[in-house]
């Protein structure tokens, strides 16, 4: 499946389509992200659905105190929760490590818990040089793929042996999501699809540059993963191999349909969480009776 990454408007375009193809980013396209949930900061009564008491583990690195992830685990969980749709939802910060969250019955709760624990942490990484090994990973990435997109009964399994694969095939991140500072979504230049569009500050807009222009010409991909999952990967045209491609913006086009685009946008706009999180307790909660003082 060939790929390519080509200069757009300041931009750069990202194609998972079977050919390739160059567009412009028709920037007056892009939708506004909304929040239209709300979200309270008291246990919700009445209220008819689950509560989850979620737990904070680990943090992810060193840098920052558990104290700070908790502050930006809340932020990027208030975040999550004000995108699940038009309902209330319930958020009570627990501390030092601990969330309770209240789902209403109308949310599909499945869904909404994978979309609230998910870390959702962007990297950029570059395929290493080729080696004897690289055509026997590649393959089995070939075969193991249509079977994760077919969402089989395996699919955790099948997804870990594509992280093991691509653990080989890329190096370390070069540039990852701390450096997005917007993501929305727009309608692609062809078919019924839709590109997710990602603008990076000044210190993210130069790393693009350089990695691009490292990359010109070498037919060795870009991987744009999130989590441990690939979700995009691109060669750049050698004419790039002076300058890079400048301008602060890619633009990630691939077999989106407008939810897919959608739900990414919004993961990549509330940020990743700095440390796993996980469902410690579930219950089923009908109230009705509501006391006059606040709830906890």
């Amino acid at each position: 499946m060939p790929y390519s990454l080509q200069s757009g408007i300041a931009s750069a375009l990202i194609t998972l389509a079977t050919t390739t193809h160059c567009a412009d980013v028709d920037w007056l396209s892009q939708f506004p992200i909304s929040l239209p949930s709300t979200v309270s900061s008291a246990k919700l009564c009445p209220f008819q659905g689950t509560e989850l008491t979620l737990q904070m583990g680990k943090v992810y690195q060193d840098k920052i105190s558990r104290e700070q992830a908790f502050d930006q685990v809340q932020t990027v969980l208030g975040e999550r929760l004000l995108n699940l749709g038009r309902v209330a939802v319930g958020f009570v910060p627990l501390p030092p490590n601990q969330f309770l969250v209240q789902l209403p019955d109308q949310i599909d709760q499945r869904q909404a818990v994978e979309q609230i624990i998910q870390r959702s942490h962007l990297t950029f990484r570059l395929q290493n040089p080729t080696t004897p090994q690289t055509e026997s990973l590649l393959l089995q990435k070939i075969e193991l793929q249509p079977k994760l997109d077919a969402k089989q009964s395996d699919s955790r399994q099948i997804e870990k042996q594509l992280a093991q694969i691509y653990q080989k095939l890329y190096g370390p991140p070069v540039l990852t999501d701390k450096n997005v500072i917007d993501a929305s979504y727009q309608v692609a230049a062809v078919g019924h699809l839709w590109d997710v569009v990602l603008r990076f500050d000044a210190q993210g807009a130069e790393q693009f540059q350089q990695i691009t222009q490292k990359m010109a010409g070498t037919q060795r991909p870009i991987g744009i993963f999130l989590d441990d999952q690939l979700l995009s990967e691109a060669i750049v045209s050698s004419q790039f191999a002076k300058t890079g491609i400048a301008g602060g913006a890619a633009v990630v086009t691939g077999n989106f349909d407008l939810e897919k685009a959608k739900n990414l946008a919004f993961q990549l706009q509330e940020g990743s969480l700095p440390a796993p999180i996980t469902v410690l307790k579930t219950e089923a909660v009908q109230t009705e009776q509501c006391s006059s003082s606040p709830q906890v």
